[in-house]
């Protein structure tokens, strides 16, 4: 079964050919433009020959002295790319610092300035690890271990916990490097990962102890990168992407199928289907434009800081949130979606104060409370009273809440507040439902709930 997921993922001999002949091109074209950059060089999976097939994003390195400020570094790294991308499509993207990235004859491209240092301490920029992680991987791993790596890498998107984007704080292709190093073969990896505990520590050149790590970086997997003791390369990893990853494993050993790493999509729910689920649950969402100019990366981690930010102000209302998500169409909108017991509240709502015994809040209580709708009364000896809500309709409590939000957030999210949000009711989140596909697949994997990889 292994040699079939190989003969699907691992990229042809012309793909790499071409894939190092056009990242040559590219370089030879960085290197003939006069500046203060020293050398290029292409990094990441395909440097490494890890990639997945299909997979020609190109990642190259322009090197800086250390010399260079820091003003002048980031004007010359940004004067390259776009010198690069002219006449092709581009935008400026982020990482400790800016950079730009395009597409060129069909391959995703990012130019990114780098300082040129050899040992971590010398390190200028977060950025400059990289090209030191890919200086590392290359003399470490044997001859077939890239295989292994493959194999890992699709194992993790099959269970959807592989990326390194803020949309699913999963395994950056780093860590699964790192992984399949540590552990030899795939199926080593996912032996080892089936009897993992929170706080696992992974450090394979032994740089901290078990305790010095775990009270260092307090994390529920901690993978000490090799060139850098100080940092975990698994911090950006969610407590469910790491969980997801080692039921999967259990399963898998337990029931191996290729349906862990080529699932079959699922098929969205029909209109009267979900229609009948709505009948047993309730939702609310809200939905908005995308900002123009947003990198996606940007815009997911802060749509997830709204979303937590929105759960919270609505179970602070009194409503019972059982769950929450998000949903984001490629630069044309953003969408929170809320699961709640009921969308009504009581008119009344019932306040516990202090205890009678504490006179002094006693008093500032009553005084605060003097016009109840009842009370104030003793129960377990505190002060309770009964006092009329705000807001007794969810829709109501966003609405206002959504005001409040776009005088008070900035950036990325103040922006796409600000282009259209709206409160959407259930019969327009159907409506929206039956015209978007994408939106269609998200919603019916999110009523549904359950790990896929239970039924393979």
């Amino acid at each position: 079964m292994l040699k079939k997921v190989l003969g699907k993922i691992t990229p042809s001999a012309a793909q790499m050919q071409k894939e190092q002949e056009f990242a040559k091109a590219i370089i030879s074209r960085i290197m003939a433009i006069a500046g203060k950059h020293t050398r290029a060089m292409l990094v990441g999976s395909i440097a490494r020959n890890t990639h997945l097939a299909g997979d020609t994003d190109l990642d190259i390195f322009v090197f800086f002295p250390k010399s260079l400020p820091r003003e002048e570094f980031e004007k010359e790294g940004l004067r390259i790319g776009k010198l690069i991308f002219r006449g092709h499509k581009w935008e400026k993207a982020y990482s400790e610092h800016p950079y730009i990235r395009g597409e060129i004859g069909g391959h995703e491209v990012e130019i990114v300035p780098t300082y040129d240092v050899t040992d971590a301490s010398e390190m200028k920029s977060a950025v400059d690890r990289s090209a030191l992680h890919n200086k590392y991987l290359l003399s470490k791993m044997i001859p077939g271990q890239e295989q292994e790596v493959r194999l890992l890498k699709q194992f993790m998107k099959g269970v959807k916990c592989y990326g390194a984007d803020l949309s699913t704080n999963s395994f950056p292709g780093y860590v699964a490097e790192l992984l399949a190093l540590k552990y030899r073969t795939f199926t080593g990896v996912l032996e080892a990962a089936a009897e993992w505990k929170r706080g696992q520590v992974i450090d394979i050149e032994g740089h901290l102890s078990e305790q010095d790590a775990a009270a260092k970086f307090n994390s529920h997997l901690i993978v000490v990168d090799p060139v850098d003791r100080g940092r975990n390369v698994a911090a950006a990893l969610s407590e469910n992407q790491y969980a997801r990853f080692i039921a999967a494993a259990r399963q898998f050993l337990k029931k191996p199928s290729i349906n862990f790493f080529f699932p079959k999509k699922h098929e969205a729910w029909n209109s009267s289907k979900l229609k009948g689920f709505l009948r047993k649950t309730e939702l609310v969402a809200i939905l908005s434009g995308y900002p123009a100019g947003i990198v996606e990366d940007v815009m997911w981690g802060q749509l997830r800081r709204l979303s937590r930010k929105i759960a919270t102000a609505v179970e602070m209302q009194g409503f019972a949130l059982e769950r929450h998500s998000r949903w984001l169409e490629h630069r044309k909108q953003i969408c929170i979606v809320l699961e709640v017991e009921s969308t009504q509240l009581p008119a009344a709502k019932i306040v516990a104060g202090p205890p009678v015994i504490d006179e002094a809040n006693s008093h500032a209580f009553l005084s605060a409370h003097f016009r109840p709708l009842s009370g104030p009364r003793i129960e377990n000896g505190r002060w309770v009273i009964e006092i009329e809500r705000k807001y007794t309709r969810l829709d109501g409590f966003l609405e206002h809440y959504l005001k409040a939000l776009k005088r008070e957030e900035r950036g990325a999210i103040r922006s796409a507040l600000r282009r259209k949000a709206k409160v959407i009711s259930e019969k327009e989140i159907i409506a929206l439902y039956r015209k978007n596909k994408d939106f269609q697949q998200f919603l019916t994997a999110y009523l549904k709930g359950k790990e896929e990889f239970l039924d393979y």
